[in-house]
């Protein structure tokens, strides 16, 4: 049945703020996961506005569980860039990109241009999403 959530129980939370000259600074808006939404829930659902030139989704990471992220751009002409593993996509207006569960990913904006994307990561029955897991090579960029 429907679920309603409120905007002030969605979680907004700046990421990668302070770290790396802000090279990956976004803000990241969780609407439904195990927190907040019904607890049959089978996904975690959310949106992230990625500011011009900067990474998102960074450091790359993986779960075993597939998402999907449609892209909208502030200006039509907008577009970024999205690692999938080894391979690295175009995205503009409108695309949208299906993550096979366990490949490593990230992305970025091209510089003049504000990147938002919804995310959805469905659960699987022998394992609920519960956070990414960032490559091994490029962890140690979450230190500040």
């Amino acid at each position: 049945s429907p679920h309603h959530v409120p905007p002030e129980r969605c979680r907004s939370e700046p990421r990668g703020q302070g770290a790396r000259d802000d090279a990956a600074f976004r803000w990241v808006r969780t609407y439904v996961d195990d927190r907040e939404g019904p607890a049959a829930a089978r996904l975690v659902l959310g949106e992230v506005r990625a500011l011009p030139g900067r990474w998102s989704s960074y450091p790359p990471h993986h779960h075993p569980q597939p998402e999907l992220y449609h892209y909208r751009f502030a200006d039509p002409r907008g577009y970024g860039h999205a690692e999938h593993g080894d391979e690295v996509a175009k995205v503009t207006d409108g695309d949208t990109l299906c993550i096979e569960g366990g490949r490593t990913h990230a992305q970025c904006a091209a510089p003049g241009y504000d990147m938002f994307y919804l995310w959805a990561i469905r659960h699987l029955d022998a394992a609920r999403y519960d956070g990414p897991t960032f490559d091994p090579e490029h962890r140690w960029l979450l230190k500040r």
